[in-house]
């Protein structure tokens, strides 16, 4: 028994020794993609320590009182967007009132950094390096972007990933996993983004603003949040790059032309009916069989609609003659230029609309079948820039302040 179970190790350390011994630089290259990944990315990648300055009051017997200042550093990470010009892209937490921003590249040199602007709707900063760097390398990007005609994926669940970040502080730390789905979910700022990356690569505090990259090399997401604790503490989230590169691309563009920062957040101004409390029990609301008989919905489409229960006042919807309680049947989105970006379809899940407009662009207009007091008949709507925070009067007659709102869209 133990001779037997001797032999058997001797030829198992012997394979392994081969593997890792004859084979090892293969299996790295091939197996394991993040060694060649690292080496080609690690120089785009920057440590950000973001400093601060809180003052308090303090009183002494006698003395009267001073102002007592404390320094916190908040470790953030950074891609290089643009190595001409010095722009480095990171989360938006805690950058915007910095009264210092440190950037460290890959070889340990640190710069002076200074805000561009910063996006909330999707934590997105912008920053650019102070004086020359020498040696700033621009990290790729992927170029294709999510098709939701096809439903069509530039990536795909189980593709290796690399995630190189300044964990706990240790700038240039690399972790390996995979693409764990690709979901469409609400961030931290209740924004619904389309083809979010879950992933199972592990993530620590100085992570907040770092890539996430293929097994090319290439940016496809930057770092949004993790689960959480417990059971959820091997799942991260990350915002496709695409929509990250439209945000920070309309930053750029403002702050070159001395103009406010704003970006494009585009949006209808509808709030529906289904998934919202109920004002009288606090219940969810749906759109029962009994609702549909009472707004006489034709037979052809029981199963199709999305009720509205409110119109925000001042909104393109409004303006184009969406009203509460309108039911939208189907929609046909076109671009500027009348091309169909969008064709025909139902309306079955009020996110599949959401979606839609969340990744409409300027000049988008969308033609709704709407259905009111028993007719059905078209709509058109130009989307438009979504005010940020605004206010509304509930049905309770409370007037309530909501920004980023995950209600209306």
């Amino acid at each position: 028994m133990h001779k037997s179970m001797s032999v058997t190790g001797k030829l198992l350390a012997a394979a392994v020794s081969t593997a890792l011994g004859l084979s090892g630089s293969v299996l790295a290259q091939d197996s394991f993609p993040s060694v060649s990944v690292a080496s080609k990315v690690l120089d785009s990648v920057v440590a950000i320590d973001s400093n601060s300055v809180a003052y308090g009051s303090v009183t002494e017997a006698g003395l009267g009182s001073s102002r007592n200042a404390t320094l916190s550093t908040r470790r953030l990470t950074g891609f290089v967007y643009d190595a001409k010009k010095g722009y480095v892209v990171t989360d938006s937490t805690d950058i915007e009132d910095a009264a210092l921003l440190i950037v460290r590249l890959a070889d340990g040199t640190e710069l002076n950094g200074k805000v561009v602007g910063v996006d909330e709707f999707y934590g997105v900063g912008v920053i650019q390096i102070e004086g020359e760097a020498k040696g700033l390398k621009a990290a790729k990007l992927l170029d294709s972007r999510y098709d939701p005609l096809n439903e069509v994926y530039p990536y795909g669940q189980g593709d290796s990933v690399v995630a190189v970040g300044n964990s706990g502080g240790m700038s240039g730390t690399v972790t390996y996993g995979i693409i764990s789905g690709i979901r469409n979910l609400r961030n931290r700022n209740a924004v619904l983004v389309p083809s979010v990356i879950q992933s199972d690569v592990v993530i620590n505090f100085g992570n907040e603003g770092c890539p996430l990259f293929d097994d090319q090399g290439r940016v496809i997401a930057m770092h949004e949040r993790r689960g959480g604790g417990g059971s959820m503490q091997n799942t991260t989230f990350f915002t496709p790059i695409w929509m990250i590169r439209r945000v920070v691309d309309d930053i750029i563009a403002d702050s070159e032309a001395n103009r406010e920062i704003e970006v494009w957040h585009p949006w209808l101004g509808v709030k529906p009916f289904s998934g919202t409390r109920s004002p009288l029990g606090g219940g969810i609301r749906v759109v029962g069989d009994d609702l549909k008989m009472y707004m006489d919905i034709p037979e052809q489409y029981w199963d199709t609609g999305i009720l509205l229960d409110a119109v925000y006042p001042e909104s393109p919807a409004k303006e184009f003659g969406l009203t509460d309680k309108d039911m939208l049947m189907h929609v046909t989105v076109f671009d500027k230029n009348d091309n169909v970006k969008y064709p025909y379809t139902l309306l079955k899940q009020i996110q599949d609309l959401e979606l839609l407009v969340t990744t409409a662009d300027e000049g988008d207009r969308f033609v709704f079948g709407v259905l009111r007091n028993g007719k059905i008949f078209d709509v058109e709507v130009v989307v438009d820039q979504h005010p940020g925070e605004f206010s509304f009067v509930s049905i309770t007659g409370q007037v309530l302040t909501s920004t980023n709102s995950s209600e209306y869209f």
